[in-house]
């Protein structure tokens, strides 16, 4: 933070507060007021109402200079002050523990430790936990932890809440991981003893929290990082890493893939001996790196052929290498990594978007302080005027903006056209940024719809037209969401015609994008509700126009896909051969065939008198609509039968009677080893509800 403070006097040089304070107007900051400030509030019952009262005063200093504030080195320094008051205030833990208080006290008089925390909070930390994280390591070495201070305060931010359940991917049981030595105590101890050693390729002390939170963000036993250390892999060509596991061509073979890692334990040592796949490889460069003191981050991502799995590092020159072990040839639009600070995805363009403004940005300080004047005051009816500072001042910093968003989009009480004015100038702003600019219209979209306005569906396709090159995922994420909505709606039409607009927009280079993200959930929407040809043409059109490299995983799965389609339709049309014998009264003919599975449960005499039964109080069958999907699974239990076990759909149709115009007739069929579908059980009640408009 000392470089920030120097920022912030060159941009106050032009505004000073000297030449209007007044007797109540905010007093200097600077260590000593900082240390005075505690030295007169020894103890926590004054710390409310002296927070209270330096708000008073910073509220004062804002109304009378506006957005000027913010670039005061006064300003902000009191800010953060309030702001690290108000974390212990809000912490009774801290506040009940003498030697917490303590900590807590003196870390409020090390500017550099408790004002770089409160800087890089985000409003979904879990605040407390990474407090007391912060105070555990000061109180264990006070001095390694002002040393290395940001490398102390990524680990507070990270460890504030458990890891994912499935860490470090899902492609490996947790149980093989070698995850242990979580105390980050003794986690912090390793990295400073390692930098001192010099095992590390950088100073961990010249790193930034947000580089430095991608090198603590493992769980890994600490003598897996010291194995790590031993590796040779020249720094300034860390990819070679990746490449370096042999690649286990047989989990990925056709017809036999095993994508999950098969041994037992999942040490780096486990991974050079036994090879891996792209996840395994991943993995491995990432812990290496991390191991010597590298910042890496673990990327997943869709191409051409299906999913893949890369990472990134921090180069020596301080930029960041993302795309070591990223195929060129699968065009791999996007890579998908956690922000291990807050678990939630962010995309490698957003990290990219982060190099060019963040925290080295000059306007960065006074725009950071201006949005966290505004989170402290929500309620304040100057609330929306603070952000429209922080944005003023550093308009490229996404975050005001979301913040602002977030606002308007919670606020039914501000005009709709005010709320499309701040959108159009948040594209104007983000022209340049489609991820950014794509957020933006997604979020109007759902507030015209809320409206009802039909300036949503324009929107919705600008977002695909405006992405059909570079950016086809962001296109095809609008396109989904069109189709969604329309499914939502029951237009079936309408998703039919965006669904063959998007694969005819997107054929080119879409790929395993295209398919999980358009194409299989539209045909199993489709399927869901009984639209059986509906699915049939969907597959048939993307077939048409599509071609899946062969062997690859998107091309397997497309075709398990139509196995899919084939199979369910064989099923329903059985079904409606065997309730066509039903409806006819001839409960006896065809048992031994249609029927054969039934034997299974009871015996063919009793499933005649039982449907007998049921039907003599409807009367005779005059029409019936396919409502339900043909539920696949792998094990079916009759009421008072016994569960059978093969391929199993279970139907769901609307039919009229004679007697009762609502009913739902419900049936059972498993395909036997000779490919039959027969049927294994059968009901029908009446119903509440008109039957549904016919299908297919």
């Amino acid at each position: 933070m000392a470089a920030r403070w120097l920022i912030g006097l060159a941009i106050s040089a032009t505004f000073s507060f000297a030449a209007c304070r007044g007797q109540d107007a905010l007093p200097g900051w600077n260590a000593d007021a900082d240390k005075a400030w505690w030295t007169a509030h020894p103890t926590p019952d004054t710390w409310s109402q002296a927070a209270d009262a330096l708000d008073a005063q910073l509220a004062a200093e804002y109304k009378r200079h506006g957005a000027n504030v913010f670039s005061s080195p006064d300003f902000q320094g009191w800010t953060e002050h309030l702001v690290w008051l108000r974390l212990g205030l809000d912490d009774q833990k801290v506040l009940n523990d003498p030697a917490s208080l303590q900590t807590f006290i003196a870390l409020g008089e090390d500017a550099t430790l408790s004002h770089l925390l409160v800087e890089k909070l985000k409003p979904v930390d879990v605040k407390q936990a990474a407090l007391e994280n912060l105070l555990r390591l000061a109180q264990a070495n006070p001095a390694d932890l002002h040393e290395y201070a940001a490398l102390g305060v990524a680990y507070s931010l990270v460890f504030d809440e458990p890891f994912p359940s499935d860490w470090p991917h899902s492609q490996v049981s947790p149980s093989a991981v070698p995850i242990g030595d979580l105390d980050i105590v003794k986690r912090f101890q390793f990295y400073v003893q390692a930098n001192r050693d010099k095992k590390t390729e950088l100073d961990l002390t010249q790193l930034s929290v947000d580089n430095l939170k991608y090198l603590v963000d493992s769980e890994v036993q600490l003598s897996e990082l010291a194995y790590g250390q031993q590796n040779k892999v020249p720094y300034d060509h860390l990819e070679k890493a990746f490449f370096s596991i042999n690649y286990d061509t047989a989990r990925v073979s056709s017809g036999n893939a095993v994508f999950k890692w098969r041994q037992p334990t999942y040490t780096l040592h486990d991974i050079e001996t036994d090879g891996g796949i792209c996840v395994d490889q991943a993995y491995y460069a990432s812990e290496i790196g991390k191991a010597r003191g590298i910042p890496t981050i673990y990327f997943t991502g869709l191409g051409t052929d299906g999913g893949h799995a890369w990472f990134g590092y921090l180069m020596s020159s301080g930029k960041w290498n993302l795309d070591c072990g990223r195929y060129a040839s699968q065009n791999y639009p996007k890579g998908y990594a956690l922000d291990p600070q807050t678990w939630q995805e962010v995309k490698d363009t957003t990290l990219e978007d982060l190099t060019k403004n963040g925290g080295t940005n000059a306007n960065y300080p006074p725009a950071w302080t201006a949005l966290t004047w505004a989170r402290l005051h929500p309620s304040d009816p100057a609330y929306r005027q603070i952000l429209d500072d922080a944005r003023g001042i550093m308009p490229e910093l996404a975050e005001t903006w979301q913040t602002e968003a977030d606002y308007l989009d919670k606020n039914d009480t501000i005009d709709l056209q005010d709320k499309k004015d701040f959108y159009q100038k948040w594209f104007a702003q983000f022209g340049s940024y489609p991820d950014m600019k794509v957020e933006g219209q997604k979020r109007l979209v759902a507030l015209l719809k809320k409206a009802n306005d039909s300036d949503a569906d324009s929107v919705n396709r600008d977002i695909v037209l405006e992405n059909r090159s570079t950016g086809f995922d962001l296109g095809i994420e609008g396109s989904s969401g069109t189709i969604e909505d329309k499914i939502k709606a029951q237009d079936w039409d309408g998703a039919k015609i965006e669904f063959e607009r998007s694969v005819r927009d997107f054929k080119e280079q879409g790929g395993s994008n295209l398919y999980y993200h358009i194409i299989r959930p539209y045909v199993f929407s489709c399927m869901s509700v009984g639209r059986l040809d509906q699915a049939a043409d969907g597959v048939k059109f993307t077939q048409d126009r599509m071609s899946f490299n062969d062997g690859s995983l998107v091309s397997e799965q497309f075709d398990a896909l139509k196995a899919e389609v084939d199979a369910m339709r064989g099923a329903v049309d059985a079904m409606k051969k065997w309730l066509d014998e039903i409806d006819n009264g001839n409960y006896d003919q065809g048992w031994s065939d249609s029927a054969q599975a039934l034997q299974a449960v009871t015996t063919s005499s009793e499933w005649t008198d039982k449907i007998s039964k049921m039907r003599s109080a409807l009367g005779r069958c005059t029409s019936r609509t396919l409502t339900s999907s043909p539920r696949h699974g792998t094990g079916y239990k009759p009421p008072g039968g016994q569960k059978i076990e093969g391929n199993l759909y279970l139907v769901h149709f609307d039919s009229v009677f004679d007697s009762q115009p609502h009913a739902q007739e419900t049936v059972c069929f498993k395909q036997d080893t000779d490919g039959k579908w027969r049927a294994i059980d059968y009901s029908v009640k009446a119903s509440d509800a008109a039957p549904a408009a016919a299908s297919n």
